[in-house]
């Protein structure tokens, strides 16, 4: 599978003038992406909000499930999903939401407003998928160049949407989702690189250690610092309308030089610390001046915020990177997860205005624990958790080769011997040492499943016992076990 990744890939980057070609293309799919969601907050919301106060929470509640949504039926799903629904969907949600908005900002409908925002929405998530999926076939080293200069260029790109009138960035904000797609197509995006029948939950009883599950803790740090992302567009806002804080653009920009620079690929673990240290240094310049309207705590919780943007992306292409099969059900609930902490961060942090304008203290108290909270769950939940090692431990999901003789006509006597063997030694029950051995003839999940009449978890669980018990981590190590007692 990897290889018929690697070869549709090649073929485009000659297509599009070698690697430089891709690598350019994904950089505009980037910018675009990530210009589209500042417009979202920065124009289009704030618009919104003038209709029905809670617009921005409905749409980002109802786009957080609706990628959810994706990422669960892509991974049960046995059929890959075609690539051109995603690409015509996010044209027909954001023609369909934009007309919608404009409708309902005109009649001053709630249901019309709300509808075309959750439609904007959605079609947004949909383009920031595509384009995550395309950057797959980018090496390490240039992915992270390129996540982190299109962040830049967006961030300098504010300064553009801050002198042009309403209505050209609310075009923008529609038309600039449809133009990431479109790059994404040209470089010949597939959902889902996919040669078997079997779905990604199928593949992944066999190959464990090629997915990453949807607790993993890469989702559960995306809620909590997408988290403070939220905090940081929605406290001390001006008419419902971010921020804008340009000084961080230094500090974002030495990133960006320092990854371009270096000969190795962007270190995850780094930019992780780099984004702490950033975050956690603005909320404490806030417990100490307690205003909202500190310039120095404002860039230093943009820089913060927008340092473990880049990281997020990076991760999510990383880890597509490494198994094309459950890339987009990564991309899905990756940005499902990211939505919902975002919004859970823009509410805590309107509750944090709303106290402000009561008690200028409570600033200052909010912030001294928000800072608590967050090195609490870097030195007891994240512990030693590693973004490079997750990333590393990834293993491509491939076509197992099988011990020759398996299907009939060779020495099949002699590789049910060389299980019962095994089987013994590791002390397998007789379920397991059923499992085991139709694992060691080549048999897929579905099979097992089929053939000893159980349930999927049944299987999975199976599975799992005589992995840990034979002291292998993936199907083509057990097979390789079983053909070196021969």
């Amino acid at each position: 599978m990897g290889n018929i990744m690697q070869r549709a890939m090649l073929a485009k980057a000659r297509a599009c003038g070698g690697e430089n070609g891709p690598t350019m293309l994904c950089a505009l799919a980037l910018t675009l992406t990530f210009s589209e969601y500042w417009l979202l907050n920065y124009s289009a919301f704030p618009l919104f909000d003038l209709i029905f106060i809670w617009t921005r929470e409905v749409s980002a509640c109802v786009g957080g499930a609706a990628l959810a949504a994706i990422a669960v039926l892509s991974f049960w799903r046995s059929r890959p999903l075609d690539g051109r629904i995603f690409t015509w969907g996010v044209v027909f949600l954001m023609a369909v939401g934009g007309a919608l908005c404009a409708a309902g900002t005109l009649c001053e409908s709630v249901f019309l407003t709300v509808a075309g925002a959750s439609l904007v929405t959605v079609g947004g998530g949909l383009a920031n998928i595509c384009v995550g999926l395309a950057c797959t076939g980018l090496t390490l080293r240039r992915a992270g160049i390129v996540v982190v200069w299109s962040y830049v260029a967006s961030f300098v790109l504010r300064g553009l949407f801050r002198i042009l009138p309403l209505e050209a960035n609310l075009a923008m904000f529609l038309l600039f989702p449809i133009g990431a797609v479109a790059l994404s197509a040209r470089l010949s995006l597939r959902v889902r690189d996919f040669s078997s029948s079997d779905s990604p939950a199928q593949i992944s009883i066999t190959s464990p250690g090629s997915f990453v599950p949807f607790g993993h803790q890469v989702f559960i740090s995306l809620v909590v610092f997408r988290f403070v992302y939220g905090y940081s567009l929605t406290f001390g806002e001006v008419d419902r309308v971010p921020v804008v804080a340009f000084s961080a653009l230094a500090a974002l920009c030495a990133v960006a030089v320092y990854v371009f620079a270096s000969s190795k690929p962007l270190s995850s673990d780094g930019l992780f610390r780099v984004s702490i240290l950033v975050s956690v240094a603005g909320f404490l310049v806030l417990s100490i001046t307690g205003t909202p309207r500190d310039a120095l705590a404002s860039s230093l919780l943009s820089a913060g915020t927008g340092i473990f943007e880049i990281l997020m992306y990076y991760v999510l292409i990383a880890i597509g990177a490494k198994n094309p099969t459950g890339a987009l059900s990564v991309f899905a609930w990756g940005n499902a997860m990211a939505s919902w902490g975002t919004i859970l961060g823009a509410v805590f942090g309107r509750v944090t205005n709303e106290a402000y304008r009561t008690d200028g203290t409570v600033l200052a108290i909010i912030s001294a624990a928000v800072v608590f909270v967050l090195v609490a769950y870097v030195l007891f939940v994240l512990g030693t958790f590693s973004f490079s090692k997750t990333i590393e431990s990834v293993l491509p999901s491939v076509d197992v080769k099988v011990v020759e003789g398996k299907e009939g006509g060779g020495d099949e006597g002699s590789l049910e011997e060389r299980c019962s063997r095994l089987a013994a030694d590791a002390c397998l029950t007789e379920r397991e040492r059923e499992v085991f051995l139709l694992l060691a003839h080549g048999r897929n999940a579905r099979y097992i499943q089929e053939t000893l009449v159980v349930s999927y978890n049944t299987v999975k669980t199976h599975v799992s016992h005589v992995y840990a018990k034979l002291g292998v981590h993936s199907h083509q190590e057990l097979i390789d076990l079983v053909e070196s007692k021969g």
